[in-house]
Protein backbone atom coordinates (compact mmCIF):
# COMPACT_ATOMS: atom_id res chain seq x y z
CA UNK A 1 0.00 0.00 0.00
CA UNK A 2 2.73 2.24 1.17
CA UNK A 3 5.43 3.25 -1.65
CA UNK A 4 8.79 2.22 -1.01
CA UNK A 5 9.91 6.13 -0.83
CA UNK A 6 7.47 5.92 2.51
CA UNK A 7 8.77 3.00 3.93
CA UNK A 8 12.23 4.10 3.85
CA UNK A 9 11.15 7.47 4.99
CA UNK A 10 9.30 5.58 7.88
CA UNK A 11 11.57 4.14 8.85
CA UNK A 12 14.33 6.85 8.94
CA UNK A 13 12.04 9.12 10.79
CA UNK A 14 12.28 6.38 13.41
CA UNK A 15 15.64 6.21 13.87
CA UNK A 16 15.92 9.48 13.76
CA UNK A 17 14.11 9.76 16.56
CA UNK A 18 15.39 7.01 18.76
CA UNK A 19 18.57 9.21 17.83
CA UNK A 20 17.52 12.35 18.99
CA UNK A 21 15.75 11.25 21.86
CA UNK A 22 19.53 10.75 22.77
CA UNK A 23 20.57 14.30 22.30
CA UNK A 24 22.00 12.70 18.74
CA UNK A 25 22.22 13.96 15.24
CA UNK A 26 22.24 11.43 12.28
CA UNK A 27 23.85 11.41 8.92
CA UNK A 28 22.76 9.91 6.43
CA UNK A 29 25.54 7.49 5.72
CA UNK A 30 25.09 6.28 9.57
CA UNK A 31 20.81 6.13 8.68
CA UNK A 32 21.50 3.76 5.65
CA UNK A 33 24.11 2.00 7.09
CA UNK A 34 22.02 0.95 10.33
CA UNK A 35 18.82 0.66 7.97
CA UNK A 36 20.55 -1.29 5.53
CA UNK A 37 19.65 1.30 2.76
CA UNK A 38 20.84 2.95 -0.52
CA UNK A 39 22.37 6.27 1.03
CA UNK A 40 21.74 8.36 -2.62
CA UNK A 41 17.99 7.46 -2.03
CA UNK A 42 17.41 8.08 1.68
CA UNK A 43 19.84 11.48 0.60
CA UNK A 44 16.87 12.50 -1.58
CA UNK A 45 14.25 11.64 1.33
CA UNK A 46 15.64 13.22 3.81
CA UNK A 47 15.83 16.18 2.17
CA UNK A 48 12.23 16.22 0.80
CA UNK A 49 11.51 15.75 4.60
CA UNK A 50 13.27 18.88 5.70
CA UNK A 51 12.13 21.08 2.91
CA UNK A 52 8.56 19.87 3.95
CA UNK A 53 9.09 20.48 7.61
CA UNK A 54 8.61 17.51 9.04
CA UNK A 55 12.43 16.74 10.19
CA UNK A 56 14.92 19.10 10.44
CA UNK A 57 19.19 19.17 9.49
CA UNK A 58 21.98 21.26 10.39
CA UNK A 59 25.35 21.00 8.63
CA UNK A 60 28.80 20.78 9.77
CA UNK A 61 30.64 18.87 12.63
CA UNK A 62 27.72 18.13 15.13
CA UNK A 63 25.36 17.97 12.65
CA UNK A 64 23.18 15.88 10.68
CA UNK A 65 19.07 14.95 11.04
CA UNK A 66 17.11 15.26 13.87
CA UNK A 67 13.23 16.35 15.01
CA UNK A 68 12.76 19.81 15.53
CA UNK A 69 9.30 19.00 17.25
CA UNK A 70 8.74 16.62 19.83
CA UNK A 71 8.37 12.90 18.57
CA UNK A 72 4.38 12.91 19.73
CA UNK A 73 3.32 15.64 17.40
CA UNK A 74 4.99 13.69 14.18
CA UNK A 75 2.02 11.49 13.69
CA UNK A 76 2.65 8.21 10.53
CA UNK A 77 -0.09 9.35 8.59
CA UNK A 78 2.20 13.38 8.54
CA UNK A 79 5.05 11.04 6.76
CA UNK A 80 3.38 9.53 4.41
CA UNK A 81 0.94 12.32 3.44
CA UNK A 82 4.52 14.07 3.03
CA UNK A 83 6.02 11.29 0.81
CA UNK A 84 2.84 9.44 -0.99
CA UNK A 85 0.21 12.08 -0.49
CA UNK A 86 -3.20 10.32 0.17
CA UNK A 87 -4.33 9.14 -2.77
CA UNK A 88 -4.15 5.53 -1.74
CA UNK A 89 -6.57 5.90 1.14
CA UNK A 90 -9.10 6.59 -1.91
CA UNK A 91 -8.18 5.11 -4.66
CA UNK A 92 -10.03 1.86 -5.65
CA UNK A 93 -8.99 -1.54 -5.25
CA UNK A 94 -9.59 -2.54 -8.46
CA UNK A 95 -8.86 0.52 -10.67
CA UNK A 96 -12.12 2.01 -11.33
CA UNK A 97 -12.16 5.73 -11.96
CA UNK A 98 -15.88 5.79 -10.68
CA UNK A 99 -15.98 3.24 -7.27
CA UNK A 100 -17.85 4.77 -4.63
CA UNK A 101 -20.08 4.12 -1.87
CA UNK A 102 -23.18 4.88 -4.43
CA UNK A 103 -20.83 2.47 -7.49
CA UNK A 104 -19.01 0.21 -5.66
CA UNK A 105 -16.84 -2.52 -7.12
CA UNK A 106 -16.84 -6.15 -6.05
CA UNK A 107 -13.99 -5.17 -3.07
CA UNK A 108 -15.75 -2.08 -1.98
CA UNK A 109 -16.79 -2.59 1.26
CA UNK A 110 -13.89 -4.80 2.46
CA UNK A 111 -11.24 -2.68 0.89
CA UNK A 112 -12.42 0.99 1.98
CA UNK A 113 -13.17 -1.16 5.91
CA UNK A 114 -8.90 -1.79 5.17
CA UNK A 115 -8.05 1.50 4.05
CA UNK A 116 -10.20 3.71 7.04
CA UNK A 117 -8.57 1.53 9.35
CA UNK A 118 -4.90 1.89 8.25
CA UNK A 119 -5.57 5.50 8.12
CA UNK A 120 -7.49 6.06 11.64
CA UNK A 121 -4.07 3.60 12.78
CA UNK A 122 -1.92 6.45 10.95
CA UNK A 123 -3.28 9.39 12.56
CA UNK A 124 -2.81 7.76 15.90
CA UNK A 125 0.32 6.33 16.05
CA UNK A 126 3.14 9.18 16.61
CA UNK A 127 7.28 8.24 15.96
CA UNK A 128 7.21 8.55 19.80
CA UNK A 129 4.90 5.55 19.59
CA UNK A 130 7.08 3.52 17.24
CA UNK A 131 10.08 4.70 18.91
CA UNK A 132 8.80 3.62 22.53
CA UNK A 133 7.83 -0.08 20.69
CA UNK A 134 11.51 -0.01 19.38
CA UNK A 135 12.73 1.03 22.73
CA UNK A 136 11.00 -2.18 24.92
CA UNK A 137 12.31 -4.57 22.44
CA UNK A 138 9.26 -5.59 20.75
CA UNK A 139 9.36 -3.90 17.43
CA UNK A 140 12.84 -3.56 15.10
CA UNK A 141 13.44 -1.55 12.30
CA UNK A 142 16.99 -3.25 11.14
CA UNK A 143 16.96 -6.62 9.63
CA UNK A 144 18.13 -9.30 11.84
CA UNK A 145 21.01 -11.66 10.35
CA UNK A 146 20.82 -14.95 11.49
CA UNK A 147 24.40 -16.28 12.65
CA UNK A 148 25.24 -19.27 10.48
CA UNK A 149 26.83 -22.11 12.36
Amino acid sequence: MLSKTAEYALRAIVYIGMNDAAGHKVGIKEIARELELPAHFMGKILQDLVRKGVIASMKGPGGGFFLHRPAREISILEVVRTIDGLEAFKKCGMGMKQCSDNHPCPLHNDIKAYRDHLLKVFQSKSVHDLVAGINSGKYFITNVHEVEP
